[in-house]
């Protein structure tokens, strides 16, 4: 099941929040990951890691693109198109998948 747009800021801010330990009072869709809240190109990897862990939400890499990254506003239009991963397998086994990004 797709999130809203809104639950799914609420869980951005809270990655934010917890694991870039950044203090950002309200995210809004105009705000510049790199310039406004200082995210680097590293946090950006942590982010995409973040998004399918802590999230469940699949990524695949043809479509990561570094102007998903430039504001709230194109990350949360990123995160609205992506995928959930499925709660189980139809066996009843969790799908293990292997990354190879190629950054």
């Amino acid at each position: 099941m797709k999130r809203t747009r809104e639950a799914l800021k609420c869980e951005l801010q809270g990655l934010i929040r917890h694991k870039f330990k950044i203090k950002v009072d309200e995210l809004h869709d105009g705000l510049r990951l790199n310039e406004d809240l200082a995210v680097d190109s590293i946090m950006i990897v942590q982010l995409i890691v973040f998004l399918e862990v802590e999230l469940k939400l699949q990524v695949p890499d043809d479509q990561v693109d570094p102007r998903t990254f430039a504001t709230v506003g194109s990350l949360l239009d990123f995160m609205q198109s992506l995928e959930p991963y499925p709660e189980e397998a139809p066996d009843g086994a969790q799908p293990v998948e292997m990354v190879n990004r190629a950054w």
